[in-house]
């Protein structure tokens, strides 16, 4: 059998010989692999620059440049980004909240009075002599608790409203508008409970 007959016909083993390379030999090296590209080293200022991989959302990976991808707390920029987006709220909330301070103070203090001012706006109207119940002191240890208690949830939530970015200012309106709730709910359970009181009342209403 010739060695073009060979070249043509299948093997023994039923395989087909390959083809012979028909390209000229080049002068230096060999030829590529079928389907080999080139790649140009890492090191190549030339080199294009790799696509970074996108860091996993679950939780800590490696990126293409060896860095680690695990997400940043949500607590610290968070927070520091909030407290500064809101300014001139920030600002306003800070001066309403040493206000509410003032009012929560004068407001405890005037309960420890509560009986001498009771007294003063009998004189005022001339009503008469104010006697001080048995129940009063608790009435104003109960009257000093929520005031103080009041004071301490208004600066937490304002606080915690201007660390978030959210509009704060009206929080210590709110808290004084129920610090003055507060005080007038006491003052009607003093003066609706007081005999002498009810008997001004009484007088009132038949002159009238």
């Amino acid at each position: 059998m010739s060695h073009g007959e060979a070249a043509r016909n299948p093997g023994d083993d039923g395989v087909t010989p390959s083809r012979p390379d028909e390209r000229p030999r080049p002068q230096y090296g060999e030829y590529a692999p079928d389907g080999w590209t080139w790649q140009p080293p890492s090191d190549d200022p030339y080199a294009a620059p790799a696509v970074p991989r996108e860091p996993e959302r679950s939780g800590a990976g490696t990126g293409s440049d060896g860095r680690s991808t695990t997400p940043a707390p949500a607590g610290g920029g968070s927070l520091a980004a909030g407290s500064a987006a809101r300014p001139a709220d920030r600002i306003l909330t800070i001066v309403l909240l040493a206000l509410a301070v003032i009012g929560a103070l004068n407001s405890v203090l005037s309960l420890q009075q509560l009986a001498p001012q009771v007294q003063l706006v009998y004189d005022q109207q001339g009503i008469g002599d104010y006697t001080a119940p048995e129940w009063l002191p608790t009435l104003v240890l109960v009257g000093t608790i929520l005031q103080l208690a009041l004071l301490g949830a208004t600066i937490a939530w304002s606080v915690s409203r201007v660390r978030a970015g959210k509009l704060a200012f009206w929080v210590p309106l709110a808290g004084g508008a129920a610090s003055v709730v507060i005080m007038m709910v006491l003052m009607s359970i003093v003066f609706l409970n007081d005999p002498t009181f009810l008997s001004y009342l009484d007088e009132l209403s038949a002159v009238g």
